[in-house]
């Protein structure tokens, strides 16, 4: 064999694994799925149970989107407790969400 052939074949073998490894197995699913638990329970201790926390999922980030009532002081405190959990590379409010002060 020549050396393009088997490079080309442990590209085509790597490419394999990786989508077996996100599409089929289910790893990045189970990953989105943890995250999500882990916030929410982190949300629930807080005592905000009206913030909901999303994953991007198409495709699959570690950036949790954040919504619901809360004042300044909240979504600051928020960002920083989520952005501390274990799978979480950023966490944001999404742009529809208005803090308390800007809904009256």
């Amino acid at each position: 064999m020549n050396r393009a052939a088997i490079f080309f074949g442990g590209l085509v073998l790597a490419m394999a694994a990786t989508a077996l490894w996100h599409g089929p197995l289910g790893t990045g699913e189970k990953l989105a799925t943890q995250i999500e638990t882990n916030t929410r329970a982190q949300l629930d201790f807080d005592e905000m149970t009206q913030v909901q926390a999303k994953i991007e999922r198409d495709p699959l980030t570690r950036i949790v989107h954040l919504s619901g009532p809360a004042d300044n002081f909240q979504r600051g405190e928020i960002v920083r407790r989520m952005q501390a959990l274990p799978g979480v590379g950023e966490a944001r409010w999404d742009a529809g969400s208005l803090p308390m002060e800007q809904r009256r």
